[in-house]
């Protein structure tokens, strides 16, 4: 994957952080005896989702990152090769 694939894991993951921030923030404040257990109920549910995508978020960029890494490799293997056939062709021809 490219690094515009792996910058828009990283900005969901990002936003994903901030949206779990922000819950925690008003379930903080709310854990009064205000507060509603259906209210609690909702936002633990989001809370737990938002969670969850920041963690798939998470594994992905760090599978993006591992496949980035394995093509690079290759990269820097098949250009090696290909530099070894122009020296040889060179050799050839002179």
């Amino acid at each position: 994957m490219d690094a515009l694939t792996v910058a828009a894991f990283e900005q969901r993951a990002s936003e994903a952080e901030a949206r779990i921030s922000t819950l925690e923030a008003k379930l903080a404040g709310t854990a009064g005896l205000s507060a509603q257990p259906d209210e609690l109920i909702s936002l633990r549910e989001v809370l737990v989702q938002a969670r969850a995508e920041t963690v798939k978020l998470s594994e992905e960029r760090n599978k993006a990152l591992v496949e980035n890494e394995k093509l690079k490799y290759q990269m820097k293997h098949l250009k090696r090769a290909v530099q070894d056939g122009d020296e040889k062709l060179k050799a050839l021809k002179a």
